[in-house]
């Protein structure tokens, strides 16, 4: 009999249990911060396997930013100078460059203490994003809706807190207008100030050659050799007191230290004060140079000559160019600021004085354009010859003829003429129209007035543009005859840019890339340095501060606020010493000691310690110096 055969295996049938997870692999994303210094160490010639272990990446890693360096370079570029307080990447770059446009935007509204409502600044960006398009000659770009969510996510990138972004409606504070006119009548009743010593200033942009945009010149600008002509721009500063006895000499603020056409000139003789910044902008310092070289000197004058107290209470708008200084600046000068958004309504400048002089400014700007280009031979043609008869080979040599003339007057049209005409502008101004001006402010106001006769009448905007309007018309060249109104209200306004205008400033490359060819504007070492020194003396002035929470809360923002300033002086410390270290070795190469076998290692420890002595303090020399910083 057979022997029974073993039982096979039992199998196990049962279900597997869960699977043990594998350990998650540890991701490690890199800014574009240290993605650059990466670029930066491998254009040293530091090994890529060094800083794969340095950063703790794969040298795969390091091999792929090495490849995009060109792309990192140009977005730390272009988000530096934005001022972004994150280093986003945007694959949008047209949205890229939108963006840096409109924080210039929104910052020069700012200055010119405009508010800007959500409305308008999604409209303006969504105009903004098809002229930065068109100018990348991008035909088909992604959909920008500009929406409320973008908006919120913009402002936090771009740290937008300091500028008046209101709701829907971004109108006069008309509450706040109600209130200041009691508040100013309590000032001057308790400093006993008359309509004589009351003064305004306000400062308005002039682009000094614009013309209407139906003429052919701004048509064909695009074909004319400089056609930024009518770009240049100036800032003027307007200032009347509330009599109307006085109008001062007006400043103007250009680029130029001294133009051309001053060449021979005094600039310190002038009949107006010659103010200079880079922007020709009005800011902060500048503000208080205007006061303390300009407007004092000037109402003193002023209060010799009439025989009034040099007791002098000026009104200013509260724009960002007004330093807060001024409230303290000279003891008989009260400065007192409007309240914000109340500009429209009581400041006397804006109340038509300033759109007058701008009116017969142009008025006279015409006039001298119509007498150059009508000259006598011209007229003797235009009479011998019909306009039935005109073939149109006549008309296209008489309009070419007409392109020559308007070349050679902007020639003769300088800044100095330019002045000379605003000054008298200014001059034909009667007091009558600046007693009205300040009829808002003045409200309510029973003050006796010493000057009860008044001289003129009340000159009107609208008469003024009339004025300018028939003299745009007289001018014989193409496209002025069609002026109307609106065309001299727009040449006249407060220059506000159009999108067009902000991406052709911005010099926008015409590349998908969105690369600028400006080049950057950098700081130097020793300004760095001396704003960080300003730093601490503000720290050390409010040390005294009885309350301990306020000064902690300053201190902390105000470091935060430097943080990126701190590491431009850091970064521009090292770049010296690098420097510094590597010429000295290029100027004194080591050299082989020559010594005996058993001193050669104790002469050689001391010629190293030497050597490195020696370069050190040929490093803390330069450090003196002012090197160039990012």
């Amino acid at each position: 009999m057979a022997s029974a055969r073993p039982p096979p295996p039992e199998r196990n049938l049962s279900l597997p249990g869960p699977s043990r997870p594998k350990p998650k692999k540890t991701r490690r994303s890199l800014s574009y911060e240290v993605k650059y210094k990466i670029i930066q160490e491998l254009e040293k010639g530091t090994r890529q396997v060094d800083l794969a272990r340095q950063h703790g990446v794969n040298e795969f890693t390091i091999r792929t930013i090495k490849k995009d360096a060109a792309k990192i370079k140009e977005h730390m570029k272009i988000t530096k100078s934005t001022g972004a307080s994150m280093i986003k990447y945007f694959h949008n770059q047209v949205l890229l460059k939108t963006e840096k446009l409109l924080v210039s935007y929104l910052v020069r509204q700012a200055r010119r203490n405009m508010a800007v409502d959500t409305r308008s600044v999604k409209e303006y960006a969504r105009e903004l994003y098809a002229a930065v398009s068109r100018k990348m000659g991008i035909t088909e770009p992604k959909p920008f809706n500009a929406s409320s969510g973008w908006l919120q996510r913009f402002k936090m990138r771009n740290k937008i807190t300091n500028i008046n972004i209101g709701g829907e409606e971004a109108s006069a504070d008309r509450a706040a207008a109600r209130e200041f006119p009691p508040f100013l009548h309590e000032i001057m009743k308790e400093g006993q100030y008359t309509d004589d010593q009351v003064f305004n200033t306000d400062e308005s942009g002039l682009f000094w050659k614009k013309l209407p945009s139906k003429t052919f010149v701004v048509k064909n600008a695009s074909k004319i050799r400089g056609r930024k002509m009518q770009k240049e721009r100036i800032t003027v500063l307007f200032t009347t007191n509330a009599s109307g006895t006085c109008k001062l000499k007006l400043s103007v603020i250009h680029t130029a230290r001294k133009p051309h056409t001053y060449k021979s000139m005094d600039m310190t003789k002038l009949n107006v004060h010659w103010l200079t910044a880079r922007k020709a902008w009005m800011f902060s310092t500048l503000s208080l140079s205007w006061f303390d070289d300009c407007f004092v000197p000037d109402v003193k004058k002023f209060c010799e000559q009439q025989n009034v107290p040099f007791k002098i209470l000026l009104l200013l708008d509260n724009a960002l160019g007004h330093s807060p200084l001024l409230l303290d600046r000279h003891p008989n000068v009260k400065v007192v600021f409007l309240p914000p958004n109340t500009t429209s309504i009581l400041q006397p400048m804006d109340q038509e004085l300033i759109c007058n002089v701008k009116a017969a400014f142009s008025t006279k700007k015409f006039k001298l354009l119509n007498d150059y280009t009508n000259t006598r031979e011209e007229l003797r043609n235009l009479s011998d010859t019909t306009t039935d008869s005109k073939s149109e080979d006549d008309e296209d040599q008489q309009l070419a003829e007409q392109k020559l003339l308007f070349k050679q007057f902007w020639r003769i049209f300088n800044i100095k003429k330019a002045v000379d005409f605003l000054v008298e502008a200014w001059d034909q101004l009667s007091v009558a129209t600046v007693r009205h001006a300040w009829r808002h402010v003045l409200q309510g106001i029973p003050g006796v007035r010493q000057s009860q006769s008044v001289t003129g009448e009340v000159q009107t905007v609208a008469v003024a543009v009339d004025l300018a309007r028939e003299a745009a018309q007289s001018v014989t060249a193409a496209g002025f005859s069609e002026t109307t109104n609106d065309d001299i209200l727009e040449v006249i306004r407060d220059p506000d840019v159009t999108t067009d205008e902000m991406v052709d400033n911005d010099d926008v490359s015409e590349e998908a890339g969105g690369a600028s060819s400006q080049e950057e504007h950098r700081l130097s070492h020793s300004n760095v340095r001396g704003a960080i020194e300003c730093v601490e003396k503000i720290k050390l002035l409010l040390s005294d501060d009885h309350d301990a929470n306020r000064y902690e809360i300053f201190t902390t923002q105000l470091l935060q606020t430097m943080e990126p300033y701190f590491k431009v002086y850091h970064d521009n410390i090292n770049t010296s010493r690098q420097q510094s270290i590597t010429e000295f070795f290029a100027r004194n190469p080591p050299q082989p000691a020559q010594a005996s076998d058993s001193d050669r290692g104790r002469d050689s420890e001391d010629d190293f310690e030497g050597f490195v002595r020696e370069a050190l303090t040929s490093v803390d020399d330069s450090d003196g110096d002012s090197p160039e910083g990012q």
